[in-house]
């Protein structure tokens, strides 16, 4: 068959016809359904049979390569198909099978393994032998593309990675041509992972996504300023290793790139008309629409938009196998006209799938939907716009609008105009609408009757549940006053009850009346301060505590000033300890400093404020902050100050000094404590248990044992509550409980 030179004739029809049967095979995922429909199409042609196989064979699981092979053979619709594949398969014969195997030899180096392959290159991990020797990717055309258009394409490539300088761009280092006449170049090797994989397999937060797509828009920025446009920016073409402990994002394979500016004389411009080049899932609605007229940088920023809306939301905007099954106008109908889903929105419709996602984003599916709505929409959106002038003009503008968003400030990116949106939405639903906009009228008549009735019935309602609120809230009130007046009165007759040594008595009335509801008074307070004592005798201890508590509440609204003053809080701690709430004293002995600490003006009040918060092991925060304290404490010591106490600053200051370490000050101001009579023994107890554990320390264990064993003898046992008559024990129930405390600590230390 023959063709004239405008194409037209037998062959250019039976080119059209072969498109036909080719674009339908090449959809059907099943081979045996592929043989059957093949055998139909050329049931008398077993040459045609022959060729279409081939063809889809060549074809293979590559997109770019079938686009590819597509674009050469339309190039060529006036010579005859026949003449085509022959011319396709001599040239084939005429180069070396094997020249490019692992282990044979181009030019400097040594091919070592295939690594990928695009639509007309073949790329390997090869090992140059001089005048270095170091591993480098070399990119040779594959055998059958070796046309003029496609080594036309093949040199812009080259031209263009050669042109660019940028630390996450893939280098030039040579270029060459094969034995067989076949052109390569070599190229800097990227070991590492597509971007999106190593973003899940490291788990890398939004955050940190974010800063690596910042470098990959710099990179593009850099190649857009070198006049190069990339039209294939996808996960595959950005590879992600690590240096140094750094992720370094590069650039690769502008097998596609367009050079915008300073390309070659002579150089052939690389795509056909009217055939879109690039990667369907990620191609700008210009690349779909002009097929390559007319492509400018934001075609990348568009691809951008794609990428970084796969690295936030787990998946790509429209699904890559969808859309090459569906057929080219359908894919280009929904590149032109469809809007992507918000990536929250795609996220939030995950399910189990979404909850995965999010676990590689160290995060869950509901607070990485809340992260991702808003701001991070709208910067995806708008990059991903379908009118590119209204997306970001450069890579690097987009870059911009992702560090605002990282540093929290306003982004450029903003919601559409509701006059926008609307607009959008009728002229892709005219029909719908003008059917929406009939229905509509026909029902506001009625819907406005029936929505004056529902709105006065709803306000009817409104009015009813106001007035129940009320009146639940006025008989809340009411309850509280009863509550509290009762609680008021019993406080009354408690106090007549204890004037009159009736303290048992007193206690139980005040058992059967909710504590909670008195209100703070120095009558309450003389009240939980005497009960709480005689708990304390009686080793009620959950009982004093109780008491204790609601005294402290009561000093700090009635009487804030006397509290240091008097032994309240040498009353509280130890009861905390004797009851055994730990937690309790940590919080009562932070609550303590922050309130009191800088109210101390004399050695009394400083002296209770140690003794009071230094009853267990406190951190370094904590002395460093008591240390004023005990310098009050040291300084009033001296008889001639006047002081009535100097044996308890001295007892203060030996347990400030067991606190920090200090064993030495220890023993010093325990020897000044023991210098005063103790009548009682209790201050005496807890100072042998001070220096038994400064002797322990110093490694004197006979003293240590020595001075533990004197303490054991004076301490009494813990007051059993179940016991009816307790033995009264000279001095106080306070000081008893501070030895025993101090003592339990001791027997801890020193192992008899």
């Amino acid at each position: 068959m023959e063709t004239n030179a405008t194409g037209a004739g037998p062959a250019a029809e039976f080119v059209e016809i072969e498109d036909a049967i080719f674009d339908t095979a090449i959809h059907l995922e099943d081979p045996e359904q592929r043989r059957i429909f093949l055998e139909r199409s050329f049931h008398d042609n077993p040459e045609g049979l022959a060729r279409m196989s081939e063809l889809l064979d060549l074809a293979g699981e590559s997109a770019a390569f079938f686009i590819e092979t597509r674009r050469h053979r339309d190039v060529l619709a006036g010579d005859t198909l026949e003449a085509l594949w022959e011319e396709e398969r001599r040239e084939e014969r005429e180069s070396p099978v094997s020249e490019d195997e692992p282990g044979s030899i181009i030019g400097r180096y040594r091919l070592i393994r295939r690594i990928g392959a695009g639509g007309c290159g073949i790329v390997y991990e090869a090992e140059q032998e001089e005048p270095v020797k170091r591993r480098v990717a070399l990119k040779v055309i594959r055998l059958g593309m070796d046309t003029e258009r496609v080594i036309s394409r093949f040199e812009v490539e080259r031209q263009a990675l050669a042109l660019m300088d940028h630390p996450n761009i893939a280098r030039v280092l040579d270029a060459g041509a094969t034995a067989g006449g076949r052109p390569y170049f070599v190229m800097e090797l990227v070991k590492g992972d597509r971007i999106t994989s190593y973003c899940d397999a490291e788990r890398l937060d939004v955050t940190e996504r974010l800063a690596l797509f910042i470098q990959v828009c710099h990179a593009i920025q850099h190649a857009h300023q070198k006049g190069i446009i990339h039209r294939d920016i996808k996960p595959s073409n950005i590879l992600v290793a690590t240096h140094d402990g750094q992720a370094m994002p590069k650039v690769i394979d502008f097998g596609i790139a367009k050079a915008t500016e300073n390309r070659p004389s002579g150089t052939a411009i690389s795509t056909a008309l009217d055939q879109p080049v690039g990667t369907p899932a990620y191609m700008s609605p210009e690349q779909v629409d002009m097929g390559g007229i007319d492509i400018d940088t934001r075609g990348d920023v568009y691809s951008l938009g794609a990428l970084l809306y796969e690295l936030l939301a787990g998946r790509p905007p429209f699904d890559g196998d969808t859309l090459m099954k569906s057929g080219m106008s359908e894919m280009r109908r929904t590149l032109l006209e469809k809007d992507p889903p918000f990536p929250s929105v795609s996220l939030a419709g995950g399910g189990m799938e979404a909850e995965e996602i999010a676990s590689h984003r160290c995060c869950d599916k509901g607070r990485l939907i809340s992260l991702l709505s808003g701001d991070l929409d709208w910067i995806v959106m708008k990059a991903m716009e379908k009118d590119r002038n209204r997306r970001y003009q450069t890579a690097n503008s987009l870059a911009m609008d992702v560090q605002r968003f990282l540093s929290d400030e306003p982004v450029i990116a903003r919601r559409p105009g509701q006059l926008y949106l609307i607009g959008k939405f009728i002229r892709r639903n005219r029909a719908v609408c003008i059917s929406g906009v009939a229905v509509a009228l026909s029902l506001l008549a009625g819907m406005s009757a029936a929505t004056v009735l529902y709105l006065r019935e709803r306000e009817a309602l409104v009015e009813q549940e106001r007035l129940s609120r009320e009146a639940e809230a006025a008989r809340a009130e009411e309850a509280r006053l009863r509550s509290q007046a009762q609680a008021r009165a019993s406080v009354s007759r408690v106090a007549v009850l204890l004037s009159e040594g009736m303290i048992e008595e007193a206690d139980t009335l005040l058992q059967e009346n909710p504590l909670s509801f008195i209100d703070p008074s120095l009558e309450a307070a003389n009240v939980f301060r005497s009960l709480g004592s005689w708990n304390a005798v009686y080793g009620r201890w959950e009982q004093a505590v109780q008491c204790f508590t609601l005294l402290n509440q009561a000093n700090r609204l009635a009487a804030p000033r006397s509290i240091l003053e008097g032994l309240d809080l040498l009353l509280t701690a130890p009861a905390y300890l004797e009851y055994g709430d730990i937690a309790g004293y940590e919080a009562f002995r932070r609550e303590t400093l922050d309130l009191y600490l800088a109210s101390v003006q004399n050695s009394m009040e400083a002296e209770h404020l140690l003794k009071a918060c230094l009853l267990l092991p406190a951190d370094s925060a904590t002395l460093e902050r008591l240390e004023q304290a005990a310098e009050v404490c040291a300084s009033a010591i001296p008889a001639s100050t006047g002081n009535r106490l100097p044996e308890w600053e001295a007892f203060s200051l030996a347990i400030y000094h067991h606190r920090r370490g200090n064993t030495e000050e220890v023993l010093k101001w325990s020897r000044e404590c023991l210098k005063y009579p103790d009548r009682a023994g209790s201050r005496i107890a807890g100072i042998l248990c001070l220096t038994a554990m400064g002797h322990q320390r110093l490694g004197n264990r006979e003293q240590a044992l020595e001075d533990l064993r004197k303490a054991r003898d004076m301490v009494p046992a813990r007051p059993d509550p179940s016991e009816e008559s307790h033995r009264p024990l000279p001095g106080t129930w306070l000081s008893w409980s501070v030895a025993r405390i101090l003592l339990r600590e001791a027997e801890e230390v020193i192992h008899e």
